[in-house]
């Protein structure tokens, strides 16, 4: 991409942009049979790992604001992959657990999340795909820290 001088212009952003981009269109195709989106797996990944939670707990550690946790919810419900139980601490509360169906495709849910890594790693040799985690893992803190900043609080993972 050029600027307006007709030098080329790196952009970590964009270029991050569009790797996002292509990971969601890769995995709205590889869950379309199971009837969920790329957000819904990484909810159901986190409950299947912190089954009990309650959906504040969930929404808080996911960074999602309560509508956008409660629609999700309401999507993996309907699809029949978490059920909602009453805390045996506080009958008031509902925790989230997942049900057989989870356990079922949760293996091949991890496939496709691997194969997207394998795919963006290809070619890379051992050192090169331990840089590049490195790598992603600071600008992924450098962007909590300004988050932070921007929101006065600190970000969940």
């Amino acid at each position: 991409m050029e600027n307006g001088k007709g030098k080329n212009q790196a952009s970590a952003g964009r270029l991050i942009n569009e790797l996002s981009r292509g990971a969601h269109m890769y995995f709205q195709h590889e869950f379309k049979e199971y009837n969920i989106g790329p957000a819904q797996v990484r909810t159901l990944f986190h409950i299947a790992y912190n089954e009990g939670q309650t959906q504040k707990q969930i929404g808080t550690y996911l960074s999602l604001d309560k509508s956008s946790i409660t629609s999700q919810l309401q999507i993996l419900e309907r699809n029949g992959y978490i059920i909602r139980t009453t805390s045996k601490l506080d009958a008031r509360m509902q925790v989230i657990g997942i049900t057989d169906m989870t356990k079922e495709i949760i293996v091949p849910l991890q496939q496709v999340l691997s194969s997207w890594t394998e795919t963006l790693l290809d070619g890379f040799n051992e050192t090169e795909r331990s840089d590049v985690f490195n790598y992603l893992d600071r600008m992924k803190n450098s962007a909590k820290n300004k988050l932070s900043q921007i929101h006065k609080t600190p970000l969940e993972k």
